[in-house]
């Protein structure tokens, strides 16, 4: 006979999701298109953050782009890594046009089984023009 179950030690890259509405709001933030490498988060490691996407407003220096792992009740594990969304000459991208970004960011000492890592955008006014999580 074969095995026909998957080894426990493989883990599966992860697929991101739509974040729920923010607080106070029915509306969903626009899912941000998110690839890591590696594929998955490995604790106390550093790990390469992909965002991609064409929002419906303009990216600005004050577009700022916010990654936390968090558990079930989104309390954070670490404080959230914070960069801006672009800087510099070419930095305000239109609404509509396509946006990519990779950022580096260092997983927690420790990722706990029902841990999210979320990955959101916005502008200084606490705007959210995207969002994207997934259990890691």
């Amino acid at each position: 006979m074969v095995n026909a179950l998957p080894h426990n030690l493989l883990r599966r890259a992860i697929g991101f999701i739509q974040c729920p509405p923010p607080d106070g709001s029915i509306t969903q933030p626009p899912l941000l298109q998110v690839t890591l490498s590696p594929e998955v988060p490995v604790a106390g490691q550093k790990d390469k953050v992909t965002i991609s996407g064409k929002f419906a407003e303009d990216i600005t220096e004050s577009t700022e782009i916010a990654i936390a792992f968090v558990d079930m009740d989104r309390n954070p594990l670490a404080d959230p890594a914070k960069f801006p969304a672009c800087t510099g000459s070419g930095c305000s991208i239109k609404a509509g046009d396509q946006y990519t970004k990779t950022v580096e960011i260092q997983a927690p000492d420790s990722i706990p089984k029902l841990t999210f890592m979320m990955i959101a955008m916005g502008n200084s006014n606490i705007d959210v023009i995207g969002c994207a999580y997934a259990e890691v």
